[in-house]
């Protein structure tokens, strides 16, 4: 009993004792700075934002951040629905530099929408200052209502000039030629015999007849230093479920040097290289069959398209039977 009460007496003095202790602030340990205190807050994609007098306005990250990101890539424009595309910073670069124009000027024609080194014949610029044609009017066609567009005009054209004469560099400082860029999805057709089969619309599938039993299609594609005879691993897919596709059923798809010239997906003119014939007996009208291949250049294996590719894209590869 006696043990008792003298184990309640020294709790009581403990417990007071830390009561009294917190009312005067003491403490046996020195105060730590809380290092997150001054972190900048978070933004809505979760990522602390970089301060923006750290970004070169002259780089192609600084393009993005000013110009291309806020004033180009708005539903409705360069937002993935067409070339250029804006949305990201390698969208931006891959779709840019030393890549063929669809609309041209017909007084002075030029070869890229981005000439490295060469401002005065990049189109990226010219559609910035001048009415092409006459008939497309002087981009950007729509602003934003927070825009500082035509406030700093003048100043983001310069950026975009100074980025292009030192050499268009990517991200990391590399130029186009020290790269090598996998290859890109140009076209894909589907052809009865020598006939064309018309596509419903330029993202759409194309709708082809049960009645013909087998249609061949026909695809290009491009690389930035590989000839498309060089390309190796050639097969494709199908499968009635646009992200579902069985991984032993893969089939080869060959090489022909006397390709089928076709509008591709940008609107120009490509030439199809890649052929295989698709088999319609299996399926029936209604069906929508989505379509995949896969090639290699000298180091990149690519999957066109892949579970990553927009939804348009797959729409654009994809074959409906009626």
């Amino acid at each position: 009993m006696i043990e008792c009460k003298f184990m309640r007496s020294q709790s009581l003095y403990l417990f007071y004792s830390l009561i009294l202790c917190t009312a005067l602030g003491c403490s046996d340990t020195p105060e730590i700075d809380n290092p997150y205190d001054n972190q900048t807050p978070e933004n809505a994609d979760g990522v602390v934002e970089q301060e923006d007098k750290d970004i070169d306005p002259t780089t192609i990250e600084g393009l993005h951040k000013f110009i291309f990101k806020p004033t180009c890539a708005n539903s409705g424009c360069h937002d993935g629905l067409f070339e250029p595309d804006f949305r990201t910073i390698e969208s931006s670069y891959n779709s840019l530099v030393k890549q063929p124009i669809i609309k041209n000027d017909e007084l002075d024609p030029l070869e890229f929408r981005v000439a490295p080194g060469d401002h005065l014949r990049s189109m990226l610029v010219r559609r910035l200052e001048v009415d092409l044609n006459g008939l497309s009017g002087i981009m950007p066609l729509a602003l934003e209502p927070d825009s500082d567009w035509l406030d700093k005009k003048d100043e983001y054209i310069a950026n975009i000039n100074a980025w292009i004469d030192n050499g268009a560099k990517d991200i990391n400082g590399n130029s186009r030629e020290d790269l090598d860029f996998p290859p890109q999805l140009d076209g894909m057709a589907a052809f009865s015999g020598a006939n064309q089969i018309a596509r419903g619309g330029r993202f759409n599938p194309i709708g082809v007849q049960k009645s013909l039993g087998s249609v061949q299609i026909w695809y290009a594609y491009s690389d930035n230093d590989t000839d498309p005879s060089s390309y190796t691993g050639l097969s494709w897919n199908q499968s009635i479920h646009y992200n579902e596709f069985d991984s032993m059923t893969w089939s080869p798809m060959s090489y022909s040097a006397s390709p089928k010239t076709i509008t591709g997906v940008n609107q120009s003119s490509v030439d199809c290289h890649f052929r295989f014939d698709l088999n319609l007996i299996n399926y029936e009208v209604g069906d929508v069959i989505w379509i995949r291949s896969r090639l290699s250049d000298a180091s990149n294996d690519m999957e066109l398209p892949n579970e990553n590719s927009l939804f348009n894209t797959k729409q654009y590869c994809a074959i409906r039977v009626i």
